[in-house]
């Protein structure tokens, strides 16, 4: 798979998002089908065997990114970590709409995000760098678990929140993987997005099919999953938002990588 190097092969590509699958790397997309093809007792799936654990399939699919540039694969970590906070906001509106830790977690690793990139991509100057420490050293406070309405599922406020926290850990690339499975776990298995089994393998095949390859070319999702549609209106927001940094990350990308024959995939 290549990321794209020109701006018609960037539009191109960001309205067919078939074409997002077959330009991965090998190993992502066998990993991808060989997840497809398996069915899992913790999504509630009664036709699992137990054989195959949810976790170490998410695990290969994480590493399948190892064959890129350590920065870029670090950025992309970071980039999925967004996509899924984005997606879990709804459940903490809903129980606290005044907690300010979403927004300022989601601005920190947007913040994060462009920051590195131009760094990588265009400016390498002690300005620069002196920009990627100061975001690097900031710190977000998630640890507000008391709700302003009555709580009838507390694990969900609780996941939803770890999402958070965890979202802040993938900033630490040795830290990443780890934090992105912890991740994963509050949203698939727990009640971070929706309580309940119903919907589970659901779930699994949107982050599957729709968020990793969207994370493999820091483009935004198709959408973002719910299985309520009192958070649509929330949703779109969030969705308009991660297509608004896609976008930003994109305008420092495209204009060194044009004409370059190169891809991100082979660096």
């Amino acid at each position: 798979m290549t990321l794209p190097w020109s701006s018609s092969t960037y539009k191109q590509i960001s309205l067919d998002r078939q074409s997002l699958l077959c330009h991965m790397p090998d190993a992502l997309q066998k990993s991808l089908v060989r997840a497809w093809e398996h069915h899992y007792e913790e999504l509630y799936e009664s036709e699992a065997d137990g054989t195959v654990l949810l976790e170490e399939v998410l695990e290969e699919i994480l590493h399948s990114f190892e064959g890129c540039n350590q920065t870029l694969k670090h950025i992309r970590y970071v980039w999925m970590a967004l996509i899924l906070a984005c997606t879990v906001e709804p459940t903490v509106k809903y129980y606290q709409p005044n907690n300010p830790d979403p927004e300022a977690t989601i601005n920190h690793l947007t913040d994060w995000l462009l920051v590195n990139i131009r760094e990588i991509f265009h400016d390498r100057s002690p300005l620069i760098r002196a920009s990627i420490g100061k975001v690097n050293n900031t710190s977000v406070n998630v640890c507000n678990l008391y709700s302003e309405k009555k709580i009838s599922h507390f694990q969900g406020l609780s996941e939803a929140l770890g999402v958070y926290i965890s979202a802040i850990k993938t900033l630490e690339a040795n830290c990443a993987v780890a934090a992105l499975l912890d991740i994963l776990d509050d949203c698939l298995e727990g009640y971070a997005i929706f309580p309940g089994s119903y919907g589970r393998r659901e779930l699994f095949n949107w982050w599957l099919w729709d968020v990793v390859p969207s994370t493999w070319y820091l483009f935004p999702p198709n959408s973002l999953y719910s299985l309520d549609k009192l958070n649509n209106e929330q949703n779109r927001l969030s969705l308009n938002r991660l297509k608004e940094i896609s976008g930003n990350m994109w305008d420092i990308i495209l204009p060194v990588t044009q004409g370059k024959k190169n891809s991100l995939a082979a660096q």
